[in-house]
């Protein structure tokens, strides 16, 4: 499922970095966790991507161009479009041909449809958990993310260890 997100990536030249994964499905009624469905990927460093898979591999990728300002949004109305099927755009907002979300929907649009998704979620038991990798856009909107009144987990690097590239130094971050 992730590999096919990495070939729809690689047909489409869509060269970034995935800077944070979000899980879709439901939280267990026991002990937490989640029961997932599907799987966005948040590619950065290119041209924006959020990038939607099924884990049983039975639905169409789907891929949109998001907004920069509301990122955190637009992964919400493509879980309330492609997966809850609960809000209906009156243009496709998914293409490979790298149209954004600016050149789909018009500003009043975006921000109507951003409304009616806020609402499906408010009627709707459904968990996303959020893992945000360092530098990620979507850690600028943390709190958009908390103003949702769905199920939610956001997970952050504890510790991380890597190459820096230009420098030939490796550099730590956390404990």
């Amino acid at each position: 499922m992730v590999f096919k997100s990495y070939i729809v990536l690689i047909k489409y030249r869509i060269m970034a970095t995935t800077t944070a994964t979000i899980l879709i499905g439901h939280a267990h009624q026991n002990n937490s966790g989640i029961i997932l469905t599907h799987i966005i990927l948040f590619t950065e460093n290119d041209r924006p991507a959020l990038i939607l898979n099924s884990i049983d591999g039975k639905s169409e990728t789907k891929v949109i161009i998001p907004t920069v300002e509301n990122t955190v949004n637009d992964i919400y109305l493509m879980v309330a479009v492609f997966i809850l099927d609960k809000v209906k755009p009156s243009k496709e907002i998914h293409n490979f041909k790298r149209l954004s979300l600016y050149d789909i929907l018009d500003d009043n649009e975006r921000l109507t449809l951003y409304s009616e998704t806020l609402k499906v979620f408010q009627e709707t038991r459904i968990k996303l958990v959020f893992n945000i990798l360092d530098d990620s856009h979507l850690l600028s909107q943390l709190e958009i993310i908390k103003n949702y009144p769905n199920d939610f987990e956001i997970t952050l690097p504890v510790i991380k260890k890597e190459l820096d590239a230009w420098s030939k130094k490796i550099i730590t971050k956390g404990i």
